[in-house]
C-alpha cells in the first residue's frame, strides 16, 4: 500500500511539473522572470554557453533562428536566417568591421567574333571605375591570380553572406533577340561558391532589375576571388552593379 501511495504522489508531481513547464515562464536565478520573456537567466560571474562546433559540423537542416558559436573559419556567433548561415555582427567590436565590395560591370559583347555567352570571368575589384566582363582570360588565369583583370587577392579574413545585383538596359547593342538573363557566381580559388544570382531584363532601354542572393563563403588572406559570368544572349546592352556584403 505504501508503494502504491508513493507511486501516486510521484505521478501527480510529474503531471504538475509537466503542466508548469508547458504553461509557465522559467526563471533561472530569479523567481520573477520578466513578463515579456519565456525564460530569464540572472547570474553573476557566469554566462550562457551556446553550443560550439566547427563549420563542418553545423546542423544540416537547421531551424530558422538557430544560433551556434562557430570555432573555425572566421569564428563567432552564426544564426540561420532560413536560407543561409550568417554571422552575427557587432559593429562596435574590434575585428567585426563590415566588408562591402562594389563592382560596376558592362556585359560582354562579341567574343572572338561570336556571341559572348560565357563562361567569362572578371574581378570583384576592377582596375578602373568600371570594367567590361573579360572576354579573353580563362578560368585558370582567374584562379592563379596572374591577371588582375579577372581576380582579386583577399587581404583580410572575412565571411561573405549576400550578393546584390542591379541591372539596367542601356542604349546600344542589337536589341531584338528577346529577354536577357545573366548568371553571376562568386568563385573562390577557382571553385564555385554557394553565392550565385540570376538577373533578367527585357529588351526595353531603361528597364531595371534587382536580385539578391544569400550564402556563406569564408575567405582568408591570400585567397583569390573572381566572378563568373554567363548570359543567354548578348543583347541588349546591359550595365550591372554588384554589391558583395560580408563581415
Amino acid at each position: 500500500m505504501k508503494t502504491i501511495f508513493t507511486s501516486a504522489l510521484l505521478l501527480t508531481a510529474a503531471i504538475l511539473l509537466h503542466t508548469n513547464e508547458a504553461s509557465a515562464q522559467v526563471g533561472v536565478g530569479t523567481t520573477t522572470p520578466h513578463a515579456s520573456a519565456m525564460m530569464e537567466i540572472n547570474a553573476t560571474g557566469k554566462g550562457l554557453l551556446i553550443p560550439r562546433m566547427n563549420q563542418a559540423n553545423r546542423p544540416a537542416s537547421p531551424a530558422t533562428g538557430l544560433l551556434i558559436y562557430q570555432t573555425d573559419n572566421t569564428p563567432g556567433f552564426y544564426v540561420y536566417n532560413g536560407a543561409a548561415w550568417t554571422a552575427v555582427s557587432n559593429a562596435s567590436s574590434a575585428g567585426q568591421d563590415s566588408t562591402i565590395i562594389m563592382t560596376r560591370a558592362v556585359a560582354a559583347y562579341k567574343q572572338n567574333g561570336g556571341p559572348a555567352l560565357g563562361p567569362l570571368y572578371f574581378s570583384p575589384v576592377s582596375l578602373g571605375g568600371q570594367s567590361s566582363v573579360n572576354e579573353t582570360q580563362d578560368a585558370a588565369t582567374s584562379v592563379n591570380g596572374t591577371s588582375p583583370i579577372t581576380s582579386y587577392v583577399v587581404p583580410n579574413a572575412c565571411t561573405f553572406y549576400k550578393l546584390r545585383i542591379v541591372a539596367r538596359v542601356a542604349p546600344g547593342g542589337l536589341v531584338g533577340s528577346g529577354s536577357h538573363s545573366a548568371v553571376f557566381t562568386l568563385f573562390k580559388n577557382g571553385a564555385a561558391t554557394g553565392i550565385t544570382a540570376t538577373v533578367s531584363t527585357s529588351t526595353t532601354v531603361g528597364t531595371t532589375a534587382v536580385v539578391e542572393a544569400t550564402g556563406t563563403v569564408s575567405v582568408a588572406p591570400g585567397d583569390v576571388l573572381s566572378y563568373q559570368f554567363t548570359q543567354t544572349n548578348q543583347d541588349p546592352n546591359t550595365s550591372y552593379t554588384l554589391l558583395l556584403k560580408g563581415l
